[in-house]
């Protein structure tokens, strides 16, 4: 038995990315087990550079199950376009599975994120991405949220937008953000179905499989413990637990059962979004350091706030 959990023991940006894609080279299983596509994972390899915000890094090994586990939070449009980008270089995916538990980002929670964000003062601000990840965490702690499940059961998922939608609508108009309809929502949901139906499943079967077998699997979480909900420099924190324990709880899989826990650092330290960063580098060399580690947001661009650890 071999279950290894990746973590990113600062604020992010740590290069978990590239240390998953080494170990999905002899990985028979690689579990993203929370966030969403607001971080971003750059993978070098000899099919070309990517960033991958939803896909788990271990996408381009043929022979390792890529799990997008219940603890994360999906935006399918995302994932269709990393599947094309990836799909262009002429690598064919046939590994790639999404829990039926993954709560979905549906497009007014980026609208919600992106005014809520707007309306906080000044100094107070996150630094969101935009991508709807906090709205979207609050719906399903809330109850209220959409399952990947959800869409494939039509009758089900109209009953829950029906619950849903006038909430949300007032959030919209309150922001002055024009509403949405069912309808709109359930031909939305069907364009999911169509393209993504047949690699939403039970993941409990198959990890326990795994588990049970010895099989290696690697867990791979995005951003770091200082951005954690609990631990982290909360408010200005992700909506989920990118530590070690959030592996249990975001895949299915016992603490006892996690082997190795590895926690990725570089020599110094950086940060994309709101909140303190103390002692940062705003002179040549923090300049030289950011521009010599390409130390930019793979979702945004921004450029990371940079230190010395």
């Amino acid at each position: 038995m071999s279950v290894t959990a990746i973590v990113g023991a600062q604020w992010g940006d740590e290069g978990k990315g590239r240390l998953v894609d080494y170990l999905a080279q002899n990985a028979d299983m690689v579990i993203r087990y929370q966030g969403g596509d607001n971080a971003g994972h750059t993978v070098i390899n000899e099919h070309g550079k990517f960033a991958l915000h939803i896909l788990p890094s271990g996408i381009f090994n043929p022979e390792t199950i890529c799990l997008v586990g219940a603890g994360t939070v999906v935006n399918f449009n995302t994932m269709e376009k990393e599947l094309a980008e990836v799909a262009a270089t002429g690598f064919t995916v046939s590994n790639l599975y999404v829990d039926k538990r993954a709560h979905l980002i549906m497009p007014f929670h980026c609208l919600l994120d992106g005014a809520e964000e707007a309306g906080r003062k000044k100094g107070w601000e996150v630094g969101t991405t935009k991508r709807g990840i906090g709205p979207v965490y609050s719906d399903k702690a809330s109850r209220i949220g959409i399952r990947a499940v959800d869409i494939l059961d039509p009758e089900r998922l109209t009953v829950r937008l029906e619950m849903l939608l006038p909430r949300k609508n007032r959030e919209l108009a309150y922001f002055g953000l024009p509403e949405v309809t069912v309808e709109e929502m359930l031909e939305l949901c069907a364009s999911w179905r169509d393209k993504f139906g047949d690699i939403i499943i039970d993941s409990v079967p198959l990890v326990r499989d795994a588990v049970l077998s010895g099989k290696r699997i690697v867990m791979e979480g995005q951003l770091g413990i200082m951005r954690d909900l609990d631990w982290g420099i909360y408010p200005y924190t992700t909506s989920s637990s990118p530590t070690a324990g959030g592996v249990s709880s975001g895949a299915g899989i016992s603490p006892r059962r996690i082997d190795t826990i590895i926690g990725i650092v570089k020599a110094y330290s950086t940060s994309v979004g709101g909140g303190p960063f103390t002692v940062e580098l705003f002179d040549e060399t923090g300049d030289k350091l950011r521009s010599i580690g390409g130390e930019y947001g793979a979702t945004t661009g921004r450029p990371r706030l940079l230190r010395l650890v």
